[in-house]
């Protein structure tokens, strides 16, 4: 198959111009605040979570957003709650959730996914958690999701599917609400 050498150029400059504007499209969000705030995250008493679930999850959000403000320099600080002091005249941002749901791997459900063709990389542990980023100033409500992480392969644990949800909360790809 000939191409000519016209299509060949347009091709080129689809491709750098997309990736330019991909480039472009990664800007620093919530990049006005100094300090984020993880809270321990609410665990409800009608969802089937261990009360640690909250402790745990907060403690890996901090852990990841600490990991993209070296890579990114997003923050000067990122404490769990009570903690550590913040320095007064520091904007803080306050990222806080709540655990929606908790679900460690049985043996029937493995067994089940066994029987599908393909069923045996899939998970069966998941872990799912409510966010609010706020504002601590205003008390207002910046950014919600909900995110729903699965185990993945030989890492099919409810620990690394909230390794994975933390992970997926990196506040640089968040949308500007503002």
């Amino acid at each position: 198959m000939k191409m000519s050498p016209s299509l060949v150029i347009f091709l080129i400059w689809v491709g750098v111009l997309g990736n330019s504007h991909l480039t472009m499209a990664e800007e620093l969000f919530f990049k006005d605040y100094n300090v984020a705030v993880i809270q321990e995250f609410n665990v409800p008493s009608n969802v089937p979570a261990p009360d640690t679930a909250g402790s745990e999850i907060a403690g890996k959000v901090v852990y990841q957003i600490r990991r993209y403000t070296e890579k990114f320099n997003l923050f000067e600080m990122v404490v769990k709650e009570g903690t550590k002091e913040i320095p007064s005249g520091k904007k803080v941002l306050i990222i806080k959730g709540e655990v929606k749901e908790y679900t460690k791997s049985s043996p029937r459900r493995r067994i089940v996914r066994s029987l599908i063709p393909g069923g045996e990389w899939t998970s069966t542990n998941a872990f799912a958690a409510h966010y609010q980023f706020i504002d601590q100033e205003s008390g207002k409500v910046l950014y919600e999701t909900d995110l729903r992480t699965t185990g993945h392969f030989d890492q099919d644990t409810v620990e690394y599917a909230m390794e994975r949800n933390a992970e997926a909360v990196q506040p640089r790809s968040l949308p500007n609400t503002k």
